[in-house]
């Protein structure tokens, strides 16, 4: 495979205010990718890269999941598979820049020089580092919203695209680089715009889909695979013919989101009648998940038997980004005095 050929970044900034819009979006490495990976963050930038060629950066965050991770390898092989995941589903490595963040040089020495521009109270007042899927009780976790500035700001990024839960970060973002702005004493950082994509996408239990809560839907799994796994959802004890409620049930939410806009109609009104149980329900999403995915599912399994072609499109974006967070890193050094 070629791996693409992206043009290299200036080697330094222009001293004037002109930022190029630059769209940042970062997911967090998953051995098992699910439904709520596509639906939201990944779905947009997928229908957006093309609006942005060349502006459009794509990391998986393995730094960020250090602060809930032990497992040395099941990272590595996660980043990797979130990677393929990623190609699979329509990110273009010729447009959009995918890479691990842990491969950027610089970054680590950026969220160093933003912490120190951070007000205390702003990390303090973090509702995200006290959820399941962060708490470690490690400073890492309070330190969150900082590295995801660097992630930002070092790329001179003017929107972020996050889920809804990720909405306080990016407002901690939007702040830091205001403070940072104050304290070099020019605006060298754009105050990135939070482009907020996508609802919750419900799990096996109705709560919000995670791998940390077991209660997560691959869309790779094979059609047998699917229906073992969606037979799972929790329903209430309705019958089949008792009228229920399409927007009060797991199933259909799922449903709503992977079938034809006809279809989710025909069973809501099914729903509404009492002319569909929850198992044939559940069937029926099942089927909709694999048809819907399909094609991606094929080019998941060939990605995954070609590490080295996944790890030189990883290469390849973090070197470009590496020159970029290193132009914005010299400017942020020499208005700090530390250039020499």
């Amino acid at each position: 495979m070629n791996t693409p050929s992206i043009t290299s970044a200036p080697q330094n900034y222009p001293a004037e205010l002109r930022y190029e819009p630059r769209v940042i979006s970062g997911f967090r490495p998953v051995i098992e990718p699910h439904l709520a990976l596509y639906f939201g963050v990944l779905q947009h930038i997928v229908s957006e890269q093309n609006r942005h060629p060349g502006g459009s950066y794509c990391l998986i965050a393995d730094w960020h999941a250090t602060t809930m991770w032990s497992g040395g390898r099941n990272l590595q092989q996660a980043t990797l598979t979130t990677a393929a995941a990623l190609l699979a589903l329509g990110v273009n490595p010729y447009k959009t820049l995918l890479f691990a963040q842990s491969h950027v040089a610089g970054l680590g020495d950026m969220a160093w020089l933003l912490s120190c521009m951070t007000p205390e109270s702003l990390l303090l007042r973090n509702p995200v580092s006290h959820s399941s899927t962060l708490n470690k009780n490690n400073i890492g976790a309070i330190l969150y919203p900082v590295l995801m500035a660097a992630d930002v700001l070092s790329l001179r990024g003017t929107k972020v695209v996050v889920p809804r839960d990720q909405v306080p970060n990016s407002r901690k973002v939007r702040q830091i680089a205001v403070a940072a702005n104050r304290m070099l004493g020019e605006p060298l950082f754009p105050v990135p715009v939070a482009v907020v994509r996508g609802g919750d996408v419900p799990g096996l239990d109705g709560c919000r889909m995670d791998v940390s809560n077991n209660n997560h839907i691959s869309m790779f799994l094979n059609l047998r695979e699917l229906r073992r796994r969606v037979q799972q959802i929790q329903t209430d004890s309705r019958g089949v013919h008792d009228p229920k409620d399409p927007d009060a049930c797991t199933v259909f939410r799922l449903y709503s989101l992977v079938a034809a806009p006809s279809r989710v109609e025909e069973m809501a009104d099914r729903y509404r009648k009492g002319k569909i149980g929850y198992e044939e329900a559940k069937s029926e999403l099942a089927i909709a998940i694999a048809e819907r995915f399909t094609q991606p599912t094929e080019l998941f399994e060939d990605w995954k038997k070609r590490p080295d072609d996944i790890r030189d499109i990883l290469r390849n974006g973090a070197q470009v980004v590496s020159t970029e967070v290193g132009a914005t890193l010299t400017l942020v050094r020499e208005r700090l005095g530390l250039a020499l």
